[in-house]
């Protein structure tokens, strides 16, 4: 399936989603900052009909380009330092660390 772009008579973009990639397109926030107005709705065949403006198509393809940024890990707290016991924690990556006192 195939998002389907024409241009109606005002000059608009009319887009054709079908509902697989509609979910795609909505996880991927792919209309950060494009305010759409009626909200769309799916017609009977599944896919949904939106109307963006010029602006508003540029915007849509930069967001396709440019997915959203995720949020960098958390770094875990620092363990407590026990000179006695072996002790165990992850990394930002997900990876276990063990610290082996000498």
């Amino acid at each position: 399936d195939n998002i389907t772009a024409t241009k109606d008579t005002s000059g608009n973009f009319v887009l054709r989603i079908p509902v697989g990639l509609w979910k795609i397109v909505q996880a991927n926030d792919g209309f950060r900052g494009i305010t759409l107005s009626p909200a769309p709705k799916q017609n009977p065949d599944g896919s949904y009909t939106v109307i963006l403006t010029v602006a508003q198509w540029q915007i849509f393809q930069d967001n396709q380009k440019n997915p959203p940024q995720q949020a960098a890990p958390q770094a875990a707290p620092e363990q407590p330092v026990d000179d006695d016991n072996i002790t165990a924690s992850k990394d930002p990556s997900g990876n276990f660390v063990l610290r082996i006192p000498v």
